[in-house]
């Protein structure tokens, strides 16, 4: 397993882990080290599919740098978009899947008590309290809770904001006061049934391996994401 764009200050738990992220999905480079470099990559191969997209590469090379940005700031482990077909600057993300790590003070007393806290927090901004749910499930990594809201979020390079369904899951970490946080957004209202199926499916893969028993291989290199740690 290897590290694949992640900032070396986002904070982790030195754990190993494993997770799915669907082919489709590109994943960012969060590096500040290499995030330049791959930015630049992705808009050579978006403008060598679309061509007409050349002109507006400015645009979405700030795009990119701006959601990076945000994402480091945000303390995010990994993040992945799902990027549109067309070649409308507009069409560039049409969802996001991002996983951070929090550490409490200690380990949480018990799933239903995350649960609670959860259901009990401020809303962010732009939450609508109404649509919150918030539910435990089970995961092969363990007890989790399963947070659904809508949010009000910025757009790119405007000073409009957009309404954007957000699927995300909380994962106690087997005996470590840490959470990983797992979660998918998209401002395609439609689909919002489709992308929360889709958040469940990656946390479902989320696992907690021994690094000196890892188990079976992967079945694709491409399309999961880990993290030993060194020694």
């Amino acid at each position: 397993m290897t590290t694949i764009g992640v900032d070396p200050a986002a904070p982790r738990p030195e754990i190993a882990f494993r997770v799915y992220v669907p082919d489709q999905w590109l994943a960012l480079d969060l590096d500040p080290a290499t995030s330049g470099g791959w930015i630049e990559g992705v808009l050579d191969a978006r403008i060598a599919e679309h061509p007409e997209a050349a002109p507006h590469r400015g645009h979405m090379r700030r795009i990119l740098q701006d959601l990076i940005e945000q994402q480091r700031a945000a303390g995010v482990f990994l993040a992945a978009i799902l990027v549109g077909a067309g070649p409308r600057t507009a069409d560039l993300i049409g969802a996001s899947f991002t996983l951070s790590w929090l550490r409490l003070t200690a380990p949480p007393a018990d799933i239903e008590w995350l649960a609670r806290f959860l259901a009990e927090d401020a809303p962010a901004d732009g939450e609508d309290p109404a649509l919150r749910t918030v539910e435990v499930v089970d995961l092969p990594a363990g007890p989790a809770v399963r947070t659904t809201s809508s949010l009000l979020v910025p757009v790119p390079e405007s000073s409009r904001r957009q309404r954007v369904t957000v699927n995300q899951l909380t994962v106690p970490v087997p005996g470590t006061p840490w959470l990983g946080v797992l979660a998918v957004s998209s401002p395609n209202l439609d689909l919002a049934e489709v992308f929360a199926t889709l958040a469940d499916e990656i946390a479902q893969s989320l696992t907690f391996p021994d690094p000196a028993d890892p188990g079976p291989a992967a079945p694709s290199p491409r399309r999961t994401i880990g993290y030993l740690p060194p020694g």
